[in-house]
């Protein structure tokens, strides 16, 4: 079959068309011929390798996974001999990595449900990752009738999913866009919209019940200033960057929470099954209709993640599958016309490990030579506090990255805490749990 597959990180050139062999269900699977499938953010960060620190689940120098695209709608092609709940000729939409292919195979008791009738396989398709983010952040916001609710990012793709399931839920709801996306956010029910080239919501206007930013382009303590003294903010999104952005703007907004009134929400959605049939009900219903902004065919996939890559879309941006003939050899070439670049990530991962790895085993050595020679026969015991100081912070972000709010921060920061004295007490059981868990070449190395 035709699938699109990155072996290297790159540009999104570097997603082309190959022939691969086609899945066969497992005994718990269902194979769906897919119809369409949707291009989201995660794909070119997938593709490009980045923020490098995500790159510790995604591969380090090779992707783990070459198989790219997450959302898909189509059609059931086989069952599995366990699978009960769906049968071949099914129309179904869904997420699993690989989407951007011919066929894809899916756990039936996963996420995949069925696709209302009157929703075709592009709008179907365009739902799972972005409308599932809107849906589980908006009710994390505690979404309620008559609440007043603000969309930053609304004529995004998971703007126009929030403006939209918020004014489902009865909310009031205000969206901001640039000035050539108001008629649009209008369209989908904002009952007001907000001109960010003109005006700035965070200094001027009413106040909030909840803000639900997909841009992140104002920081909390800004947001807040348009947040009502009880309300809450859900962040989904944020300024993208090669290291740990967005990662670093969460943590600034976690650790500023606990000495707010309002209530901050920052979370990764979950694609699952109860979900993805509530959105198939309210498609189904007319209270959701996906947005979709431009169409490419699978040949041209690299040019669609490209373009969602540019945070320009308009809605919602769609894969379609069809009988691509030749496309996979243009497609190559393509492909190595983008390699360019793709060497340079490698580096920057390469300099990343000899930051936080190479550099402090050569500050250890060096620190404990010079304490030596300050206090000869004596073992450097004032090290282990480094240590501590190190594990406690470390313990922090550990427990601001977990989606349990303060109680983990405090959890993780007490843990780590623990251990870091007694590591400072020279208690070798804590000297070997610190170096397992943080695996911290100064624990070992000072003792």
């Amino acid at each position: 079959m035709k699938a699109i597959v990155h072996r290297e990180y790159g540009p999104p050139a570097v997603a082309r068309l190959e022939e691969i062999d086609e899945p066969v269900a497992k005994d718990d699977e269902i194979l769906v011929k897919v119809r369409a499938a949707g291009v989201n953010p995660l794909d070119w960060h997938y593709v490009r390798g980045t923020p490098y620190f995500g790159r510790l689940g995604m591969g380090l120098f090779r992707p783990e996974s070459i198989r790219a695209g997450v959302d898909f709608a189509g059609t059931v092609e086989a069952v599995g001999r366990n699978v009960t709940q769906f049968k071949p000729g099914d129309d179904v939409f869904g997420g699993r990595t690989g989407a951007f292919a011919e066929y894809v195979t899916v756990r039936a008791d996963r996420a995949v449900v069925a696709k209302p009738p009157n929703v075709s396989f592009e709008e179907a398709a365009a739902v799972p990752i972005a409308a599932t983010t809107a849906l589980q952040g908006l009710r994390k916001g505690g979404i309620r009738p008559g609440m007043k609710v603000l969309v930053n990012g609304a004529s995004g793709g998971v703007g126009t999913f929030a403006v939209q399931i918020a004014k489902a839920f009865g909310a009031e709801v205000t969206g901001v866009s640039s000035t050539h996306n108001l008629e649009l956010v209008r369209s989908i029910g904002a009952d007001r919209v907000i001109d960010y080239t003109r005006a700035d919501f965070t200094t001027a206007g009413p106040r909030y019940d909840l803000i639900f930013d997909t841009v992140g382009n104002h920081s909390f303590l800004e947001c807040r200033k348009a947040l009502q003294r009880d309300g809450v903010y859900v962040g989904v999104g944020g300024p993208s960057g090669k290291w740990i952005a967005p990662l670093d703007g969460m943590l600034r907004t976690a650790a500023v929470a606990p000495f707010v009134s309002q209530k901050v929400v920052m979370f990764l959605a979950e694609l699952n099954k109860a979900d993805l049939a509530t959105l198939a009900n309210l498609m189904e219903a007319g209270k959701v209709k996906p947005v979709i902004d431009r169409r490419y065919r699978l040949a041209d996939a690299s040019e669609a993640i490209a373009y969602v890559e540019k945070g320009h879309a308009r809605g919602k941006v769609i894969v379609t599958i069809e009988d691509d003939g030749g496309a996979a050899t243009h497609n190559a070439a393509m492909a190595v016309a983008g390699l360019e670049g793709s060497g340079a990530s490698d580096v920057a991962v390469l300099l990343l490990i000899a930051a936080v790895i190479v550099l402090p085993v050569i500050a250890a050595f060096a620190l404990n030579r010079r304490y030596q020679r300050a206090h000869p026969g004596k073992r450097p015991y004032r090290w282990g506090y480094y240590v501590s100081l190190m594990s406690l912070v470390g313990g922090i972000a550990f427990g601001l990255v977990l989606d349990a709010g303060v109680p983990a921060v405090v959890a993780c920061a007490a843990f780590y805490a623990l251990l870091a004295l007694f590591f400072a007490l020279r208690r070798r059981w804590a000297w070997v749990a610190l170096t397992v868990l943080t695996f911290n070449p100064i624990a070992w190395i000072a003792n």
